[in-house]
């Protein structure tokens, strides 16, 4: 049974790339069938897994191609990187998506319809959201199964989070009720660091009772920053060094993970 899983957060720069290339990495070499959604018009997932600014066939192709009712074939877009996992890629021309959606009717629905015509296939699929709480955004809240929250445990880390659990909460209330929260996921980390420290323990006292935080931080390292001119994962690189195994445990933490339904409400 497929299980789609956006990563999202609309604070940019908290590594939602960089954990959606390791993570989606981490489960094909779990033997798991897994397919990456660039739905962010930088297209920094598909430039991360080595694919070209100009790629012709994109997210935004088979979206437009739903609301226009143009038959294409669900695999149109898909593209097969060498590490096993595949991906429906993204550029800046997908940018004015976010604009047309709105005109939509059943606008929420686009990337979920897309979706299920391809769940058949993959045992996850992972999106990896744009820094905001558009269209595109909202279309993969819809679609997702549940939602991990890539967090760096920095002073104004929990700004903005607020904001988006109220959007899932609104989301699980109006289109969505099978959605729930993966888990909080501490990026570039530095445990050492007493800063650190502290933001992570604020985290947890003032969400850790409702949400699930993954036992695995992700370190600051600089072997996992230089993957991603390479257009590979951690594992290529370097599948012993210390950001591989933590990603390696959150594949597994995330393959473990038991469905529960939690209510987003009671951490509002």
């Amino acid at each position: 049974m497929c299980r789609i899983i956006a990563i999202a957060n609309q604070k940019g720069g908290v590594g939602k790339t960089t954990t959606t290339i390791n993570l989606g990495v981490g489960l094909v070499r779990l033997g798991k069938r897994v397919l990456l959604v660039d739905a962010d018009p930088q297209g920094h997932l598909t430039l991360g897994l080595g694919f070209p600014k100009n790629v012709e066939r994109t997210l935004k192709t088979m979206l437009e191609a739903i609301i226009m009712d143009c038959p294409l074939s669900p695999e149109t877009a898909i593209l097969k990187h060498q590490e096993g996992v595949d991906l429906i890629p993204s550029n800046k021309l997908m940018a004015g998506l976010d604009i047309t959606l709105f005109s939509v009717e059943n606008r929420e629905n686009i990337l979920s319809n897309y979706l299920d015509s391809l769940k058949e296939r993959y045992d996850y699929v992972l999106i990896d959201c744009m820094p905001s709480l558009g269209m595109l955004t909202v279309n993969a809240l819809h679609a997702a199964d549940s939602v991990i929250i890539p967090v760096q445990p920095q002073y104004y880390a929990a700004d903005g989070l607020s904001e988006l659990l109220k959007a899932i909460y609104v989301i699980r209330q109006r289109t969505n009720p099978k959605m729930d929260i993966e888990g909080i996921l501490y990026t570039m980390d530095t445990p050492r660091f007493n800063n650190s420290k502290r933001n992570k323990e604020a985290i947890r006292k003032t969400y850790g009772s409702h949400i699930p935080i993954f036992k695995e931080s992700i370190p600051r390292a600089e072997a996992i920053a230089e993957t991603a001119s390479e257009g590979v994962s951690i594992f290529f690189c370097n599948e012993r060094c210390k950001g591989a195994v933590c990603y390696d445990s959150i594949a597994r933490e995330v393959i473990s993970h038991e469905k529960i339904q939690r209510n987003t409400a009671d951490i509002l």
